[in-house]
């Protein structure tokens, strides 16, 4: 019970913020910090351990937001070596359920994310063509990139041969990190619109909250005896 009072006051904290946005910079960014504490002590309280790649993924992403959102040209490097640290942190955690499934069999299972993915990568191409001679650093963008892909890469694939109910969070946890990196660039580059921002910054909060209720419950998906490949 302990553990809901605490994601709901993450919940209340982050929308708070998202609303001061807006208004007052300075404080909005005051309050992320305050957002890393109660996520992760959400996920500490829930499975009564630390989590230490869990804690370094918020601190980059903590880093990542708050130098984005004070100015995302200037930090540009900042803000892309901490957006693939932390994204390529989080893999260490599915990388077990991704060894555990068998790829080689039943190639028509992968046929539809292996196009979706096709597609996603396609307008991430395009993308990249209309905002590349913009960017302030060429060589970082392309590590943050291939960070993007393989994060959607394993989201997509897993739930495929992973049937267990709680892998469908993965669908959604890759699709908001699909909308957020992409939309930091729009709005950075191509169309600085205050409704872009708030989608991005709103996908971010989707993200995590799925990511640690997932965390929460990986240990218990691994340890399924039910068939679920």
């Amino acid at each position: 019970m302990k553990s809901n009072y605490l994601l709901f006051a993450y919940i209340l904290t982050a929308v708070v913020e998202l609303i001061l946005l807006g208004c007052d910079l300075s404080f909005s960014i005051y309050l992320r910090p305050i957002c890393v504490v109660l996520i992760y002590s959400y996920y500490v309280t829930s499975t009564k351990k630390n989590n230490f790649f869990l804690l370094f993924y918020l601190t980059c992403e903590l880093v990542n937001e708050m130098f984005f959102l004070i100015d995302f040209t200037k930090y540009f490097t900042l803000v892309m070596l901490c957006y693939s640290l932390a994204t390529f942190s989080m893999l260490h955690h599915l990388w077990p359920l991704y060894a555990k499934a068998n790829f080689k069999t039943e190639l028509n299972e992968l046929l539809r994310p292996m196009l979706g993915l096709i597609a996603v990568m396609y307008i991430f191409w395009e993308l990249t063509f209309m905002v590349f001679d913009n960017l302030p650093n060429n060589l970082v963008f392309f590590p943050a990139l291939l960070a993007l892909l393989s994060w959607l890469f394993f989201c997509t694939l897993i739930p495929v041969k992973n049937k267990h109910p709680d892998n469908f969070a993965l669908y959604i946890m890759g699709g908001a990190m699909g909308v957020m990196a992409p939309s930091m660039f729009i709005y950075e580059f191509l169309w600085s619109n205050t409704v872009v921002l708030y989608f991005s910054l709103f996908s971010m909060i989707v993200l995590k909250i799925f990511l640690v209720n997932y965390l929460i419950k990986l240990q218990n998906i691994l340890k399924s005896r039910e068939e679920f490949f």
